[in-house]
């Protein structure tokens, strides 16, 4: 903001222009979408393209896979989805939509981050002993 004389403001962003508000939308969206919405399309993703799901690797792995990885589609299967969407949503040309898009990417690839990792974890180190 500057100030040209006693009284007088001028301001980047009018008020009331809903710019704040797209914001917040993107970022709520974006974390519900992170959490709720990439997991299934993950499971989704896997079960029509017939990815083969890895072997469970021994207690204390978690640096090495040995002699028998998992196989690439199967991480392929967990970045498609991520790719999509933030590809999807980066392409978007309406500047207001952008509003909304950048910051719901912004808060969907740190979330779906987060859930590969804990659902990765779970699928390749978890044994119940």
């Amino acid at each position: 903001m500057t100030s040209d004389g006693p009284g007088r403001v001028d301001e980047a962003t009018p008020a009331g222009s809903g710019k704040g508000l797209r914001i917040s939308l993107g970022v709520i969206a974006g974390l519900l979408l992170g959490f709720f919405c990439y997991l299934p399309a993950v499971i989704l993703w896997q079960h029509y393209w017939g990815v083969p799901q890895p072997r469970v690797y021994p207690h204390g792995s978690f640096t090495s896979f040995g002699s028998d990885p998992p196989p690439a589609s199967y991480w392929v299967s967990w970045a498609g989805p991520a790719v999509v969407v933030v590809c999807g949503l980066v392409s978007v040309p309406w500047r207001p939509a952008r509003q909304v898009a950048l910051p719901l990417v912004c808060a969907f690839v740190p979330m779906a981050a987060m859930v590969a990792w804990f659902m990765i974890g779970m699928e390749l180190f978890f044994t119940p002993d």
